[in-house]
């Protein structure tokens, strides 16, 4: 065992189930279930992959007790005895790699989907409209809440007979049936399960575990995830659930999983951005374990193994759980028992994982191109190795060369800089939750056996003289700038070099996508006024609503201004003359102008060594390839050819 780690990596207890570690995996939806509601075979190569990589626990998200009240499409059930032959698979097989494993059982409420997909109506403890669709639901009468809390007693021994270790009961975030009883600001009858009170928002969880204990009796481990502290107007602090927690245990409850905050329709109170700070619901696990005596699990942006050992160390919580750190590295807790921390790759808090949630509606991570397709991206070595040429050190070039190293292959960069790192070196810069990501990759192709030259122009005499039989260009695409008059005055800049910033009280950023919203950030931070002018009908297009709006309320409190669908006339000595979308022309002040164009793809190098060279294999991938793919695509297309080249 490391001894670094030796809080982390100790064995543990809750209830009756033993666990080898404090790790345990956060419940996270990802819609890999089948159109029913089971888990596929997608969803258990995903959670067996991280079994195998030494998590102690797994949590599986958000399992529903009524098929008609589903919280997602594609989230997964447990509502009928159909249901358990499934789940036992899931089990099973992640069983066999010595991982306990617990789903999280839900009832949706008033959040869930059944309105939208099977026309019936929603039900909470008062007449609300969801977080996430914004239907009201109805008030649940006494039979309604007494038939659902005979759903959770069913689901119960379902989950037993699956051959689960234990169960989690989701009463967080103030939504879903139980977590919107517990809230004040959702909770607002009048009877004996009145909002206005602490007896009556606690009495359907105490008759949910009463339930639920009628079922698979005392000895069965039970969770309870809650929130310490809801961060609304009206919303429950702190001490009100410390003050519920003795009650709780007394109910049954084995072990507390301590979230934080509400949902909302971008879950900003739920997956916190890298600017809400680390550890963040730790406080408030700490209050917990200091009213009872079972187990605490933390939670929330504890990314790092050297946090999330501290928090253990000094007695703020009994075990952690993690999400995204095992979306980016399944293998975390596997190298930190091996004694390789240095080799953990980390969550860059970039939030693709919740992006592709609504693009796709599957979780995929963007430094782990294998999240979610641990059946399709299976790196195996190299039955015949390759002369493999990767041009281009950024992140997909870099993924590429690791890649192909480990498969076997005989591998040669090249960079015509004289350093690594491509755009993500600028990316760092603004935003520095990417570097650990940078120095991961630097590291790993630094221990690798490839070929590295920096400072070197490839062409196709370069494949010729290396022998290279394939080649992967990687070299980003182009950045194409607006013509706009005035563009060569001497206080323009062309691009987005965070290494070079401009000088000036007032700046104009001509572009609005992202890498410039970030760099507007940074002008405005060092206490420049900066304005945004976008030609298209919205800025940080390239992701989606919850990171884009956590940018939007960045640029509020820097005073940042922003303008889309506008038109930009001209660049003169003192300013830009744009006529606003709905407007009519007018001057913009200006000390210096950035214009950040946008990236589209470039395969020109591809494409002349493809047709000089026909018997070489070539590919093109990320920025290349893709126009602005941004971290994600670099990896996913670094990937998906290794995986081609068998």
């Amino acid at each position: 065992m490391s001894q670094s780690f030796g809080h982390l990596l100790a064995p543990g207890r809750i209830g009756s189930m033993e666990i080898r570690n404090r790790i345990v995996m956060s419940p996270m939806e990802t819609m890999y279930g089948t159109p029913d509601g089971l888990p596929s075979a997608r969803t258990v190569a995903y959670f067996a992959a991280r079994a195998a990589g030494g998590v102690g626990l797994i949590t599986v998200g958000a399992t529903g007790i009524d098929h008609l009240h589903p919280e997602t499409p594609g989230g997964l059930q447990i509502g009928s005895d159909a249901a358990i032959a499934a789940h036992r698979t899931l089990v099973d097989a992640v069983h066999e790699h010595g991982a306990r494993i617990q789903p999280q059982i839900v009832h949706a409420g008033p959040d869930g989907l059944g309105p939208e997909m099977h026309g019936v109506t929603s039900l909470g403890p008062s007449v609300i409209p969801s977080y996430l669709t914004g239907r009201p639901s109805a008030e649940a009468t006494k039979e309604q809440i007494a038939a659902i809390l005979d759903q959770f007693r069913a689901a119960a021994g379902r989950v037993r007979e699956a051959g689960y270790d234990g169960m989690e009961l989701h009463a967080a975030h103030g939504y879903m049936f139980l977590g919107s009883f517990l809230a004040p600001q959702r909770n607002r009858r009048g009877d004996r399960y009145r909002g206005s009170s602490v007896e009556g928002r606690i009495r359907v969880v105490l008759e949910a575990l009463e339930a639920i204990r009628s079922e698979v009796g005392v000895d069965f481990p039970i969770t309870l995830r809650i929130s310490g502290y809801e961060r609304v107007a009206g919303g429950r602090p702190v001490h009100d659930t410390a003050s519920i927690a003795p009650l709780l245990v007394e109910a049954g409850v084995d072990a507390f999983h301590v979230s934080g905050g509400v949902i909302d329709r971008l879950v900003t109170g739920m997956v916190n951005a890298s600017d809400r700070g680390d550890g963040l619901n730790v406080g408030a696990a700490a209050a917990v374990k200091e009213a009872v005596d079972v187990p605490v699990i933390a939670v929330g942006r504890l990314h790092s193994p050297e946090l999330a050992e501290a928090v253990l160390a000094d007695g703020r919580a009994d075990f952690v759980a993690l999400g995204r750190p095992l979306l980016a590295d399944p293998d975390l807790p596997r190298k930190l028992t091996e004694g390789d921390s240095s080799r953990v790759r980390q969550c860059i808090s970039c939030e693709n994982c919740i992006d592709t949630l609504e693009e796709k509606l599957a979780t995929e991570c963007a430094v782990n191109a294998r999240t979610g397709y641990e059946r399709e991206l299976v790196l195996v070595p190299a039955a015949l190795p390759r002369r493999v040429m990767v041009i281009g050190g950024g992140p997909a070039g870099l993924e590429a060369v690791r890649l192909a190293d480990r498969a076997g292959h005989d591998v040669v960069l090249l960079e015509r800089a004289d350093h690594l790192g491509g755009a993500l070196v600028a990316a760092s810069a603004v935003h520095p939750e990417n570097r650990p990501y940078l120095d991961w990759l630097l590291a790993e192709v630094e221990r690798s056996g490839v070929v590295v030259r920096t400072g070197t122009e490839a062409d196709v005499d370069a494949v010729v003289a290396l022998g290279a039989t394939t080649v992967v260009v990687a070299t980003g695409g182009a950045v194409v700038v607006p013509e706009i008059a005035g563009a060569d005055l001497p206080h323009v800049t062309v691009g987005l070099d965070p290494e070079r910033l401009p000088d000036g009280r007032r700046v104009v950023v001509v572009g609005g996508r992202l890498a410039a919203v970030e760099y507007a950030e940074v002008l405005a931070a060092r206490g420049q006024l900066v304005s945004i002018l976008e030609t298209g009908p919205e800025i940080g297009a390239e992701f989606g609503s919850k990171r884009r709006t956590e940018h939007f309320d960045r640029l509020d409190r820097l005073g940042v201004t922003v303008h889309v669908g506008c038109l930009v006339e001209a660049i003169t000595i003192d300013g830009v003359r744009y006529t606003p979308a709905h407007g009519t022309s007018r001057q913009l002040p200006a000390d210096a102008v950035v214009l950040a164009g946008t990236v589209v793809p470039d395969t020109s190098l591809a494409d002349a060594i493809a047709e000089q060279l026909p018997a070489v294999e070539v590919h093109t991938i990320g920025d290349a390839a893709l126009g602005l793919g941004l971290i994600r695509g670099a990896t996913a297309s670094a990937a998906r050819v290794l995986q081609s080249m068998g």
